[in-house]
């Protein structure tokens, strides 16, 4: 999330992108997939559900779509020190690791909550809607908190030559 919001933020605000601390944030990314999908498929072991992950349903393709947006593409991705290295790559597996844990969410939340109670639910348009307002007016509460708190260090910008031009003393010759 840290490498998606500093990317954006970079973009939205002309911000300089810190790329060095990305890159590692990229690294460390790497090692973090490994071991959720370590301790992921350790869960399904234990519990003895790791069959129900091959059988066919909408819950199967889900936990599969989660898998692969949330660490199959994304160490794919980061694998590559080339794509690590960059930025547009850094975002594009920042971007698939905050989608794939979105989908977990909602696979805990819906499919799983759905086979427990034995009924199929889909959300309404205005549960998406208010959902929607929700994350639009997160957005819009962070755009004014950078606009009017001091949250990014004020910028050295250097000074034109007709802005000194304009600020300099005048002076006269009063009484030649």
């Amino acid at each position: 999330m840290t490498i998606f919001e500093s990317s954006m933020s970079s973009k939205h605000f002309g911000r300089q992108l810190e790329l060095p601390i990305l890159q590692e944030l990229g690294r460390v990314l790497v090692v973090v997939l490994c071991v959720y999908a370590i301790l992921r498929l350790e869960d399904l072991l234990h519990r003895g559900v790791l069959k129900l992950t091959l059988q066919p349903g909408y819950e199967m393709y889900l936990f599969w779509l989660e898998i692969l947006l949330s660490v199959i593409a994304p160490l794919l991705l980061l694998s590559q020190k080339n794509i690590r290295a960059s930025a547009h790559g850094l975002y594009l597996s920042a971007v698939l690791v905050v989608l794939g844990f979105i989908t977990n969410r909602l696979n805990v939340s819906i499919t799983g909550q759905e086979s427990a109670a034995g009924m199929h639910y889909m959300p309404k348009w205005t549960e998406i809607g208010v959902t929607s307002a929700i994350i639009a007016a997160g957005f819009a509460l962070f755009g004014l908190a950078t606009k009017y708190l001091p949250i990014f260090p004020a910028e050295e910008r250097p000074v034109a030559a007709t802005e000194v031009m304009r600020t300099a003393p005048v002076l006269s010759h009063v009484g030649d």
